[in-house]
């Protein structure tokens, strides 16, 4: 070490539970961990991950059949685990199909759902590796989900103190505050056991309390070239139809002159005439009645209550509204913001678009059907969120190596 020096740390070697496709691994690694491991149920989300974390990376395995975390660990080469992350699926708690769900199961706490319970499988692995710290995210409505009368964030922060962890207050993140175009909201709890308090949030970035305006949908886009309907091409050359901004910046870095993903729907004849009559920010109620032939499949007393929302426009000055799994079967409630004289077909979104704007970087390559594409974008942690969530412990996470 050459006089005046400082001494480089190791990085931290994260394990990521219910990893999908990678988003929280990889806004991890931008913070500065190295990613050890992630399993998944998924093998296509696995493809993915091993794709862009290194071969050998993912495994896909129901985490339920691991009867031994560290002797699993160990076969792929980790003999300790600094930090624990990951995302048990939030299906169960999202409020969103909530109700026809209900309907069916006359059970509004959901008790016998199982994947209500996956988080049992994130506390074990955490008490069995006891890593210096854990990342444990999910969706905001995990906060109003009990058993009973005991609130479910309550009964996992008691379930990691009972290890000895001390736990934060769980954070409630919107992600347009921190960069990323799109007003998604996520809950993160955290905890060390290190015996380090843990503070609030990271301040806001962007928007009314950062320094900076939100990322919007066209900042995140307007440079991608243009995609007719039913774009199937996976590897296209990468031709900007404008002068980069920042962020577009960002999502280039390391591309060179390719650009994945930019697929496309295919629609019909109708579907393209309610698109391009839609104003940006208008949604299915405000088409005339003639294009609104769902309608006819409901009865009258319900008409525009269940596909009100069925299509959506995006508003190109504003950040996008959340991106879903839901995107996996069709994109309508995220319709490409084309206008009048530019050469943008009336469309819904591409994979390469919905990836632009939950923040991943065009290096990040998405494998498989292109269908399946766009589900694993919706269910990733936008990567620069879960960047900012790790950069708030990094400190203290390298400071136990």
């Amino acid at each position: 070490m050459t006089f005046g020096s400082s001494p480089v740390r190791p990085k931290p070697l994260v394990l990521d539970l219910f990893c999908g496709a990678g988003g929280m691994s990889l806004g991890t690694e931008m913070a500065g961990y190295s990613i050890g491991l992630g399993i998944d149920n998924d093998p296509l989300a696995c493809r993915t991950y091993s794709y862009n974390f290194g071969q050998g990376r993912a495994v896909c395995v129901d985490i339920t059949t691991i009867a031994d975390p560290a002797a699993f660990v160990r076969e792929y080469g980790l003999t300790q685990v600094h930090v624990i992350i990951g995302g048990p699926p939030c299906q169960g708690f999202s409020r969103v199909g909530r109700g026809k769900l209900r309907q069916v199961n006359n059970d509004p706490d959901y008790i016998h759902d199982p994947r209500n319970r996956l988080y049992q499988e994130f506390v074990r692995f955490v008490a069995a590796l006891r890593p210096f710290w854990f990342i444990m995210e999910n969706v905001p409505d995990m906060q109003y989900y009990h058993n009973g009368t005991e609130l479910l964030p309550d009964r996992v922060v008691a379930g990691f103190q009972s290890l000895g962890y001390v736990v934060a207050r769980p954070w409630l993140l919107l992600a347009t505050d921190y960069g990323v175009p799109q007003t998604r909201r996520r809950l993160f709890i955290m905890g060390n056991r290190l015996g380090q308090e843990i503070g609030g949030p990271p301040d806001p970035t962007h928007g009314r309390e950062g320094s900076r305006p939100y990322v919007t949908v066209w900042d995140a886009i307007s440079d991608l070239p243009v995609a007719d309907i039913g774009y199937r091409q996976d590897e296209i050359p990468y031709q900007p139809r404008c002068a980069l901004n920042e962020y577009q910046s960002q999502m280039r870095e390391g591309c060179g002159s390719v650009l994945y993903n930019h697929q496309t729907r295919w629609h019909n004849p109708d579907d393209l005439q309610a698109f391009k009559l839609l104003q940006e920010g208008e949604r299915y109620i405000n088409l005339p009645d003639d294009l609104r032939r769902y309608d006819s499949k409901i009865h009258p007393e319900n008409r525009n209550k269940w596909f009100k929302d069925r299509y959506r426009k995006l508003i190109r000055d504003e950040p996008s509204w959340t991106i879903e799994a839901h995107i996996g079967k069709d994109t309508y409630r995220h319709i490409y913001p084309s206008r009048e004289g530019e050469p943008e077909p009336p469309r819904t979104i591409s994979v390469r678009e919905a990836a632009r704007l939950q923040s991943f970087p065009d290096r990040f390559r998405f494998l498989g059907p292109f269908t399946r594409q766009f589900c694993h974008v919706g269910n990733a942690v936008p990567p620069l969120l879960a960047k900012i969530v790790a950069e708030a412990v990094l400190p203290d996470v390298s400071a136990g190596i």
